[in-house]
């Protein structure tokens, strides 16, 4: 039995869920990154809050064409396949948690089992992220310190400067994961991956 690995271009729309994620990690990165630097939204130069504002406004652009593919996107797309969370769904993350303790990769389709748990984290701390910092581009005043339920939403948005690193770690670490057990998924940003079992006399 023997693996052939075959790459495609590819014309299917999951070509605009690979391009949204594309998008959700440069901009949301860059974003993030950008936060240590917008501090200095109460001063009169708030360049840095200025950038990250604008870099911010993308990611957020983003993630909502991500929601948008998750409620009317190709099927492989759709947030039923692994929303709402059921005991059966943790089941299956949990077994992947044991496989993993025994140094053993865990193969699921996408978004299934522990998986699954991951990128819902991820897209719960996105969407946090665009509404409050939405909500900040609206209503945050340049140039004055925050006050109010505008200080309440900015200090709900800086949480985002321990979570988005933590969603890295864990979604960065499975990537290296499968990288090392020779599963490369990070190509299906860039490429069109199928794997086919061939059997051979």
């Amino acid at each position: 039995m023997n693996d052939k690995i075959n790459v495609t271009t590819d014309t299917s729309p999951d070509i605009w869920l690979r391009l949204t994620h594309l998008g959700i990690l440069i901009f949301g990165i860059a974003a993030w990154i950008s936060g240590y630097a917008a501090g200095d939204y109460k001063r009169i130069d708030h360049s840095g809050f200025d950038i990250h504002q604008w870099l911010g406004i993308g990611a957020s652009f983003f993630v909502f064409i991500r929601i948008a593919i998750g409620l009317f996107g190709s099927e492989v797309a759709r947030f039923r396949n692994w929303l709402p969370i059921t005991g059966e769904r943790i089941s299956a993350a949990l077994k992947d948690i044991q496989e993993l303790v025994r140094f053993r990769m865990p193969h699921r389709p996408t978004h299934q089992g522990l998986a699954g748990v991951v990128q819902t984290f991820g897209l719960a701390v996105f969407v946090l992220l665009a509404i409050s910092g939405g909500l900040l581009f609206l209503l945050l005043d340049p140039g004055m310190k925050a006050r109010g339920i505008v200080h309440d939403i900015k200090e709900v948005h800086e949480i985002g400067g321990i979570l988005i690193p933590a969603f890295l770690s864990l979604h960065g670490g499975a990537v290296i994961m499968h990288t090392f057990a020779g599963n490369h998924v990070w190509k299906r940003i860039f490429i069109h991956v199928e794997q086919q079992q061939n059997s051979t006399e």
